[in-house]
C-alpha cells in the first residue's frame, strides 16, 4: 500500500489533476473532503475526456465546430461512488476486487473512513516480484522476535518453509507471520529440521 497518496478535491482545476497524474506516475486520484474522507475517485479517463479535439485533417468532412468548454474541476468528471477497502483487509480481497472491477487501484481506508492510502496493482506486482533471499531474511526475523529463533527458514520462488514447529498452535504461529511477509505466495511447515550436507 502506498501511504499518504497523492488526492484530489473537488475543486480541484482538472488540469492540475492531471499534472498530478504526470509528477507521480499514477493513472487515478482519490478525491476527498477536507476531513480526509473519499468522496469519489477521477481516473486518467475522466480526465482526458472530451479535451482532445479531433484532427480535422484526418477527416473527409471537417469536425463540428467545438463552442462547449470541456470540464474545469475535479467534480465535474469525478466518480462519486467509491469502492474501497480497509487497512485491515487482506491484500487477495484486494485484488480480488481489482480483477473484478477491471480497477487499478484502491483507496484504503481506517475504521473512521479515513483515506489512509490506495493499493494498486503495482503495488502488489512488486511485493510478488521480491527476491527469496529477502523473504527468508524478513521472515526468519520475524519468528525470532516471535521467539523462536530455532526455526528455520526456506523461500523457494515465494513458496516458503519453516523447519521446527511442532505443534498445531506453533504452526499455525509459523503460518501466520509468513503470510504477512509481502512475497510469499505459500506456505508449509515441517517439524524436522533441514537435512545440511556435512
Amino acid at each position: 500500500m502506498t501511504q499518504s497518496p497523492v488526492t484530489a478535491r473537488r475543486g480541484t482545476p482538472v488540469k492540475e489533476a492531471l499534472a498530478l497524474l504526470r509528477d507521480h506516475h499514477i493513472t487515478a486520484l482519490p478525491v476527498v473532503t477536507s476531513a480526509g474522507r473519499v468522496c469519489g475517485v477521477v481516473a486518467e479517463i475522466d480526465l482526458i475526456r472530451d479535451r482532445v479535439l479531433q484532427d480535422p485533417r484526418a477527416h473527409v468532412l471537417p469536425p463540428a465546430p467545438v463552442t462547449d468548454r470541456p470540464a474545469a474541476y475535479v467534480q465535474d468528471v469525478m466518480n462519486p461512488v467509491t469502492i474501497a477497502v480497509r487497512a485491515s483487509a487482506e491484500v487477495a480481497v484486494a485484488v480480488d476486487i481489482m480483477a473484478d472491477r477491471l480497477l487499478k487501484s484502491l483507496p484504503v481506508l481506517d475504521d473512521d473512513d479515513v483515506l489512509v492510502g490506495v493499493i494498486s496493482r503495482s503495488d502488489v506486482a512488486s511485493a510478488l516480484a521480491r527476491d527469496d533471499d529477502t523473504m527468508v531474511r524478513d521472515l526468519t526475523a520475524l519468528v525470532t522476535e516471535l521467539g523462536h529463533p530455532d526455526w528455520v527458514v526456506d523461500v523457494a520462488d515465494g513458496g516458503a518453509v519453516i523447519f521446527g514447529p511442532a505443534t498445531p498452535k506453533e504452526r499455525a504461529l509459523a503460518e501466520s507471520a509468513a503470510a504477512t511477509v509481502p512475497g510469499v505466495t505459500r506456505i508449509r511447515t515441517d517439524s524436522q529440521q533441514p537435512h545440511t550436507e556435512e
